[in-house]
C-alpha cells in the first residue's frame, strides 16, 4: 500500500528526519496527510507527502461503481432478450399457489435460490405434468434472484430455437452472437418447456449442445422445465432427441438436481371445477 500512495507525491526540501515539515491537509476528507521519509533518486533522502489513505477508498468505490454499473447493464441487456418478461416479472414465491404434490419441488427452488453461489453449475431439472406451475415456481425464484443483482434470462424452448433459426435465415451474425453469449453467460438461463420440441434439426442439435456444454464449463447453471413423465425421465426416453449419442442428454442429467413436480394440470382442474360448479381445491383432493 505504501508504494501505491506514494507515487506522485509532493517532495519537500527537508533532508533531515528530526526536521519533519508541517502535513497537508487532504483536499477530500480534510485529514492531515500522512509524512514519509524516503529514499528520492538522486535527491538523497527526503520527507514526502503521502497521498491520503481515502484516495484509496474512493477508487475502490469507483471500481465498485463500475463494477455493479456493467452488472446492470448485463441485467438489462439479457431480460430484454427473456420470453414473456412482462407476464414473468409479476411471478413470486408469495403469490405462487402452492398446491398438493409440488411441495418437493417449491422447496427444492427455494433451496436454490438461498444457496445460489455455492451450488455453482448445479442446476434444476423439474418435470411433470404441463400446467402445474413448474413455469411460475422457476420464474418466482428467478425473479428473487434478479433482486439479488443475478442476471438471468428466461426462455421457452420454442422462442429460443425460433431466435437463433431467425439470425441465420436473416444472416445476422450479431444478433446471433447476441444470443448465444446470454445463453452461456447470464448467471441463471431459466429453460422452459424443456423438450417440447420432439424433432429438431441437426443445427438445432448442435445449438443446444454448444448452450449446455458452455454452460457447463463456464460452471453456470440451467433451470430446466419439462413435461417428462417419471417413467419418461428415469428411462431417459428422449435423450436420442438431442443427439444420436446422448451426449447433451448426460451433460444434462449430470448437472442438474431433478425433481418430480407431483401436480396435477391446474388448467384442467378449474375446467372441471366449472364443469361440476365445485371449487378447485375440492377438485384437487379428489385427484390427488
Amino acid at each position: 500500500m505504501l508504494n501505491k500512495i506514494t507515487n506522485s507525491l509532493p517532495i519537500t526540501d527537508s533532508i533531515s528526519e528530526k526536521t519533519k515539515p508541517a502535513p497537508i491537509t487532504c483536499e477530500y476528507c480534510g485529514k492531515e496527510r500522512p509524512m514519509l521519509f524516503k529514499d528520492i533518486p538522486l535527491k538523497d533522502k527526503r520527507w514526502v507527502n503521502a497521498a491520503c489513505p481515502c484516495i484509496e477508498v474512493r477508487e475502490n468505490e469507483f471500481l465498485e461503481r463500475q463494477v455493479q454499473e456493467e452488472t446492470n447493464r448485463k441485467i438489462h441487456q439479457f431480460l430484454r432478450l427473456s420470453s414473456s418478461i412482462e407476464e414473468l416479472r409479476d411471478y413470486n414465491f408469495n403469490n405462487l399457489n402452492v398446491r398438493s404434490g409440488m411441495e418437493t419441488a417449491y422447496k427444492k427452488v427455494q433451496e436454490f435460490v438461498e444457496y445460489f453461489e455455492d451450488n455453482e453449475k448445479l442446476g434444476l431439472l423439474i418435470f411433470g405434468e404441463s400446467g402445474n406451475g413448474k413455469t411460475h415456481l422457476t420464474a418466482s425464484g428467478a425473479n428473487q434472484l434478479l433482486k439479488r443483482g443475478y442476471s438471468v434470462i428466461f426462455l421457452t424452448e420454442k422462442d429460443l430455437l425460433s431466435r437463433l433459426k431467425e439470425t441465420n435465415n436473416f444472416n445476422n451474425e450479431e444478433r446471433f452472437f447476441e444470443i448465444m453469449n446470454a445463453c452461456v453467460h447470464a448467471d441463471l438461463l431459466v429453460w422452459d418447456d424443456f423438450l417440447s420440441s420432439q424433432r429438431l434439426s441437426q443445427n438445432e442439435k448442435d445449438l443446444i449442445f454448444q448452450i449446455v456444454n458452455g454452460r457447463e464449463r463456464a460452471n453456470k447453471p440451467i433451470w430446466f422445465t419439462s413435461n417428462l413423465t417419471e417413467e419418461e425421465f428415469i428411462k431417459s426416453k428422449y435423450a436420442k432427441v438431442l443427439d444420436d449419442k446422448g451426449r447433451t442428454w448426460s451433460r444434462i442429467v449430470g448437472n442438474t438436481t431433478p425433481v418430480f413436480n407431483k401436480a396435477s394440470d391446474y388448467r384442467k382442474l378449474r375446467a372441471i371445477a366449472r364443469l361440476n360448479n365445485q371449487s378447485i381445491e375440492e377438485i384437487d383432493k379428489e385427484t390427488t
